[in-house]
């Protein structure tokens, strides 16, 4: 596939099922090797983000992106922008965290699955 439209669409799903918490689907979006490394330096196997999602322990309130590009490499595509997420992670609530990132998105026979996201905090301007 070399149709960015094809990445958006998917990658707004894996927003959407992020913020209903929606164990099944993102299991099925995610590669079972899926590392996903947060803007704070924490990283999350497939396994832990989901056991957090499902637990409640981690809630998405809110994912926005913006200044999105898409790139292909190798088959693999490449999904860069600014997320601003709002989350509900250990009783705290994070309003308007924004991330610079990149996720990955590898062919899975006839579907895609996430094997990497990074996200860099964007520093807030004066």
């Amino acid at each position: 596939m070399t149709d960015p439209t094809i990445v958006l669409r998917l990658d707004q799903d894996r927003r959407e099922a992020m913020i209903r918490a929606d164990v099944p689907a993102l299991s099925a979006m995610f590669a079972d090797d899926m590392v996903w490394i947060h803007g704070n330096a924490r990283v999350d196997s497939k396994e832990s983000l989901l056991g957090a999602l499902g637990s409640g322990k981690r809630k998405y309130l809110a994912i926005d992106c913006a200044d999105e590009t898409v790139r292909f490499h190798g088959g693999l595509a490449f999904l860069g922008g600014v997320a601003t997420i709002s989350a509900e992670a250990g009783g705290h609530v994070l309003q308007g965290v924004r991330n610079r990132y990149t996720i990955v998105w590898a062919p899975a026979g006839d579907d895609w699955r996430v094997v990497n996201w990074q996200s860099t905090a964007v520093p807030e301007t004066a």
